[in-house]
């Protein structure tokens, strides 16, 4: 995918959160901002190193090597979120709330 397409995706998966209610939803958010990190962190890595991944799987350590590091700490703690509380069913209300403020921190390095 090229940059734009990332950006496009980004943009119509955050039109889908503002559809989701935190409480009943929340493994729906948690995924979804996961989803959109993965988007928005190719657009950032686009634009500052010119080279993306388009899959999750070692995004971390990829942004690591990209000198990003402040990137993969937030990646991480979204994967983590993602982990604890989709996959292994623990109830927090906290979570989807994380969630969407580590997207929009991610969110601040686009510019």
């Amino acid at each position: 995918m090229k940059r734009r397409d990332h950006g496009e995706k980004a943009v119509r998966l955050r039109r889908s959160l503002e559809k989701l209610d935190a409480k009943v939803d929340y493994e729906m958010v948690i995924e979804t901002c996961f989803a959109a990190a993965v988007q928005r962190l190719a657009c950032i890595t686009e634009t500052r190193r010119q080279i993306h991944r388009d899959s999750h799987k070692g995004l971390a350590q990829f942004l690591e090597e990209a000198d990003l590091a402040d990137l993969a700490v937030l990646f991480r703690e979204l994967d983590s979120l993602r982990t604890s509380r989709f996959y292994g069913g623990q109830k927090d209300g906290g979570a989807p709330r994380r969630a969407l403020e580590v997207l929009d921190e991610i969110e601040t390095h686009l510019h």
